[in-house]
């Protein structure tokens, strides 16, 4: 734990280091709005659409974002896709884990899944919070430059090498969020799944 520690601290520091010495990044705007998302994924259906307050947009500094819900029957799926075209220090991708626990949700359970896609094996963490008797199962993988990461310290080191190797620091966050109940979890894998070659003709490669 101690030697883990230390390497994630060294890494934090080299972050910082590079963020500040390398200055001439390339922003790269998205493939297209994502306002042009499909209304239906999988036979779910859009069925509400959200906006953040403007401040906390220019907080969080996105450039582009959808939040959605999309239900079929009694099942609905929150959809969460955030896009930056340059990350910099004050407007970076947050990890979900720091921003989601609170308002009584508790982390419970904390693990990295491989999923089948019709694009190749996708790893995404697999992030579970309870609140009394409910308990919310969340997807979320990072996605930019070519890869999608599940863990945010590799996606934190892939950032660093091309920052310096690309110069960019494009990168999305894909979250999705679905109450816990009996037989939602297969519902959200192929909600997934299918999610995957649409976000690719979204999010530059």
């Amino acid at each position: 734990m101690i030697k883990k520690a230390i390497f994630l601290a060294a890494v934090l520091v080299l972050f910082s280091l590079v963020m500040q010495a390398v200055s001439t990044i390339h922003p790269v705007p998205i493939k297209k709005d994502l306002a042009l998302f499909p209304r239906e994924i999988a036979g779910y259906k859009l069925v509400k659409e959200e906006r953040m307050p403007p401040k906390v947009e220019k907080v969080l500094g996105v450039d582009n974002y959808i939040m959605r819900e999309y239900c079929q029957k009694d099942t609905c799926i929150s959809l969460y896709v955030g896009y930056f075209e340059e990350q910099q220090e004050g407007a970076m991708i947050h990890s979900p884990k720091h921003c989601m626990p609170g308002g009584g949700w508790l982390p419970i359970d904390d693990r990295i899944i491989t999923l089948n896609t019709p694009h190749g094996q996708l790893k995404v963490n697999r992030f579970l919070l309870q609140k009394g008797d409910e308990k919310l199962l969340v997807y979320y993988w990072y996605q930019g430059r070519g890869r999608k990461v599940a863990s945010e310290y590799e996606d934190r080191l892939y950032l660093l090498l091309d920052r310096l190797l690309k110069q960019r620091s494009d990168g999305a966050l894909v979250r999705l969020m679905v109450p816990l109940k009996k037989g939602n979890e297969k519902k959200l894998k192929e909600f997934t799944r299918a999610l995957v070659p649409i976000l690719d003709q979204f999010l530059p490669s």
